[in-house]
């Protein structure tokens, strides 16, 4: 009777399930709704693609198949090439702005012919999205789930599934997270492509996207030590780490023109050390801190010819000078890869900040910054709230002083509150002796002097006040150039992620909740 009993229950399962989960055959191009009662909708479609989700809401859904805009080779988000294409063509899904599904599932098919073609592991194929700007096609491992048995690749736990959408290959030995070995040696060289978008990831974190036009070779090591004399151009800031990075390419030598090429650096964050340092600096839980990316860049002409020389010289001390770097690179290759280049050629001898627009990552818990000529030294560096506080007032007299016609004028404005106990007659002068520096053109009309001198002291007077407005204004925490805001309380989420494997502490709040439970019962 219990067995009886057991096999009814199984077969009312079995009937059920299909009505629970049943896949809808859908066609592209084709108008599809999706049920908003938070019952799964699941369509395939001809070529055996699917999609799945619930939805809170009643939604409208349309699939379509397009040639792919990007080439596959142009990939962010994982590590390692080249990426080849698992399919000819891309997904394109659209909804009538769909944001509240719950569970997204997008499945794509997985050639096996295409796979063997191009030596593919299954386990390194993935879905990527096209990017908003339609440049780059984005990888998120976190949501990537493969299923060998049927070859598909899913990209899951999504609420929104609006975008266009293609299977890629990864041509590696190696699956999952690609790490590089740092290393100045052959064995551990990257080979840039020198065709695509490029991604690669370091032991510690140390990522760089690379996009070129030239093949190149690529060492990152690390050095021990920072010497106080690199540190001189530095104002306020100090660095982080013990250690320096150091890039070095086959073409380190070549001018930047020849191998058009822009990387953007992803320096990771030691949070703990970072926290350490904030709390010896004395900041506040409400304080905060400027990082930045500092370079020790490559002298393109170290000691070589100068503009002083005559027409005739200058063109063949330029040839000279290509011609040794030229030497240089070529030295450099064939021996041992690119380590004589790196002993070879100098470096500049201070660390100077990365005049670009950095982003911070608390999620990966890394600083990103783009620059041109990747090869050099990089360090990261800290600067406290009141090293900030202590430049910005130097900030404002830097612009002034970037435009010493008005710094000559304030001097004269400070005489001018003397000058106005004084006849005005005697302030046209001054007024002729401004114009006589800055303002000739303007002075040449008698009676625009006097205006022009009336109109310099109100400029004088309002480009004072302004600024700091301007300051005030933009200066509600907008990070210099070059660097990103760090707060204690980010810092400390930081750390707590951290401590707990980047999850919730699961355990921590089982105890504290018990506590507090047995606490208000006791």
């Amino acid at each position: 009777m219990t067995s009886g009993t057991v096999s009814s229950l199984f077969l009312l399962l079995l009937s059920c399930t299909p009505a629970l989960a049943q896949t809808q055959s859908a066609q592209f191009n084709q108008v599809l709704n999706i049920n908003g009662d938070m019952a799964i909708n699941s369509f395939q479609f001809p070529d055996r693609s699917k999609i799945e989700t619930f939805s809170q809401t009643q939604q409208q859904l349309i699939v379509n198949q397009n040639t792919p805009p990007v080439p596959p080779n142009q990939v962010t988000g994982s590590t390692g090439q080249p990426f080849v294409a698992m399919s000819a063509q891309s997904m394109s899904i659209s909804t009538n702005n769909a944001s509240d599904l719950v569970g997204a599932e997008i499945e794509l098919t997985i050639d096996p012919q295409m796979l063997q073609q191009n030596a593919v592991n299954p386990d390194n194929t993935f879905v990527a999205k096209l990017s908003p700007d339609r440049q780059t096609w984005m990888i998120q491992e976190t949501v990537r789930s493969v299923n060998i048995s049927d070859m598909t690749v899913r990209m899951v736990k999504m609420n929104n599934i609006d975008g266009e959408y293609m299977a890629l290959g990864r041509q590696t030995i190696e699956t999952n997270a690609f790490l590089q070995n740092f290393g100045s040696d052959a064995a551990t060289q990257v080979a840039i492509q020198g065709t695509g978008l490029q991604e690669n990831e370091f032991m510690d974190g140390f990522r760089m996207s690379t996009r070129a036009t030239q093949p190149m070779t690529m060492n990152v090591d690390v050095k021990d030590g920072i010497d106080g004399s690199m540190l001189a151009a530095l104002q306020g800031q100090e660095p982080v780490n013990d250690f320096r990075y150091s890039v070095v390419t086959n073409l380190a030598g070549v001018t930047p023109d020849l191998n058009q090429q822009v990387t953007v650096i992803q320096m990771p964050i030691n949070a703990v050390r970072i926290q350490n340092m904030m709390q010896a600096a004395g900041i506040q839980p409400g304080g905060q801190v400027a990082i930045a990316v500092a370079q020790r860049g490559v002298l393109q002409n170290p000691g070589g010819a100068t503009g002083n020389l005559n027409g005739a010289g200058t063109a063949p001390a330029q040839r000279r000078g290509r011609s040794v770097d030229a030497r240089q690179v070529q030295a450099g290759t064939p021996t041992n890869g690119n380590n004589p280049v790196a002993t070879q050629l100098l470096l500049a001898p201070t660390f100077t900040p990365i005049q670009a627009n950095a982003v911070l990552d608390p999620v990966n818990m890394r600083i990103a910054i783009p620059v041109r000529a990747v090869d050099g030294e990089y360090i990261l560096t800290m600067q406290t709230g009141g090293a900030q506080g202590q430049q910005q007032p130097q900030g404002e007299q830097q612009p002034q002083g970037q435009q010493q016609p008005e710094g000559q004028q304030q001097p004269e404005g400070q005489q001018q509150p003397e000058g106005q106990q004084q006849p005005e007659g005697q302030q046209q002068p001054e007024g002729q002796q401004q114009p006589e520096g800055q303002q000739q053109p303007e002075g040449q009309t008698p009676p625009a002097e006097p205006q022009g001198a009336t109109n310099g002291t109100a400029p004088a007077g309002e480009a004072a006040a302004p600024k700091p407005e301007r300051r005030q204004a933009s200066g509600e925490e907008k990070a210099p150039t070059g660097g990103a805001f760090l707060t204690m309380k980010e810092v400390d989420k930081m750390v707590e992620l951290m401590a707990w494997g980047g999850q919730a502490p699961i355990t921590q709040m089982m105890n504290d909740y018990v506590k507090a439970n047995t606490n208000s019962t006791a």
